[in-house]
């Protein structure tokens, strides 16, 4: 999950000086870099708008790799880790499990960013009066259980799923294309500027 994005201009080249075209590579490669750092920005700030509650880790995702002079492209891209889980969140699709099952919570208390906390599943599994199984006669499917009250009421705190279903969420190449689209201009002609002022005459 990433964007790539440069661009030609070579008609503006055309209409520079010897001293312009000279510039024109760190000229492009300044704007491209402040480009990709408003798309890092842009991003990590519509993580917690796309998602619910997301962790300080999952909105730290983002990084970029640098345009210099001699490669006019920068990259804005979802780091390893974080781009196992988000990529089926901008592409949607069916996550399956490498193992038997996923894991999914039910009655099973959560972090404050309303994911399970970790070991908890361990726990909730060693906890006095669970089990994990399906039980005879319930419809809730296999998963872990706690017997409750005088009656032993079984209340689901986790569940073993095959397959879990994700619809396209995050958007993340449209937004990025529209960030870079609105703001290379400004930077571009800002760099042009700025390069003009300290030019050597």
């Amino acid at each position: 999950m990433q964007t790539w994005f440069d661009n030609n201009l070579r008609d503006v080249e055309r209409d520079l000086s010897d001293m312009g075209r000279r510039q024109m590579p760190f000229v492009i490669s300044v704007a491209l870099n402040d480009t990709a750092t408003d798309i890092q920005k842009n991003e990590t700030k519509r993580l917690s708008r796309k998602l619910d509650r997301p962790t300080p880790f999952t909105k730290r995702a983002w990084a970029v790799r640098r345009s210099s002079k001699r490669r006019l492209t920068a990259r804005v891209y979802a780091r390893p880790i974080q781009a196992r889980y988000l990529s089926v969140l901008e592409d949607g699709g069916t996550r399956t499990p490498k193992r038997r099952a996923l894991v999914t919570p039910a009655n099973i208390r959560l972090n404050k960013y309303g994911n399970m906390a970790r070991g908890g599943v361990k726990r909730a599994a060693a906890a006095k009066n669970t089990f994990s199984g399906t039980p005879n006669g319930h419809r809730g499917g296999p998963g872990i259980y706690k017997r409750t009250g005088r009656n032993k009421k079984l209340v689901k705190l986790v569940s073993f799923v095959k397959r879990a279903r994700y619809r396209k969420r995050l958007g993340f190449e449209t937004s990025a294309e529209q960030t870079a689209m609105r703001r290379f201009p400004h930077h571009f002609e800002r760099a042009l500027l700025k390069a003009w002022k300290t030019r050597r005459r």
